[in-house]
């Protein structure tokens, strides 16, 4: 006769945060879950397409990516907005002027 198994132990709820840094409770689920399920007013919604530049006809193009202080990264933003362009191509080129003086 084989032992008989104990029932599974209840899991403890791991804590989830939203990006506001508010908690998601399971009162504010059902409220979430309330409000979707009568549907969104997306004349409303605030649409945000996010796309960047094309990079050259590589199919094996690198990818290199840093960190920023908050404050490095708003100056980068600022001068980007500021000059027409992303983020990424400020960095390219910041990167490009760096190799030509320094090599």
């Amino acid at each position: 006769m084989q032992p008989v198994k104990e029932p599974p132990k209840k899991k403890q709820r791991q804590k989830v945060f939203l990006k506001s840094g508010e908690e998601l409770t399971p009162e504010l689920e059902d409220e979430l879950a309330a409000e979707a399920e009568r549907g969104y007013d997306l004349s409303k919604a605030t649409w945000r397409i996010r796309t960047r530049p094309l990079l050259p006809d590589s199919p094996t193009f690198p990818e290199v990516s840093f960190r920023l202080s908050e404050g490095e990264f708003n100056a980068a933003r600022q001068r980007a907005e500021d000059e027409g362009c992303t983020i990424g191509e400020l960095a390219r080129e910041a990167f490009d002027r760096y190799m030509d003086t320094d090599s």
